[in-house]
């Protein structure tokens, strides 16, 4: 098993027309314009996109540490850990 931290409880959204060198293939608005969603919470079941899955992280209690099982239910875990 591993355990990996996120604190994060959003996506990421990339925009294209602000990737490096974009221009260099596409001058097409519709292109530029198009976002994509990275996961950043760990939790989406399309990773690397976000598929929502960090709308269960909105009410996480600030200091607490979650583990989400499986079937997406979370649990509180023993914070033997801190920063």
């Amino acid at each position: 098993m591993r355990i990996v931290r996120h604190d994060r409880n959003h996506p990421y959204a990339v925009k294209l027309g602000e990737l490096k060198g974009i221009n260099a293939i596409t001058n097409d608005p519709k292109l530029l314009n198009y976002e994509i969603h990275l996961c950043a919470c760990g939790l989406s079941q399309h990773k690397p996109f976000c598929d929502g899955s960090h709308a269960k992280t909105a009410n996480e209690e600030e200091g607490k540490i979650y583990i989400y099982d499986k079937d997406g239910v979370r649990h509180e875990a023993i914070n033997e850990y801190s920063d």
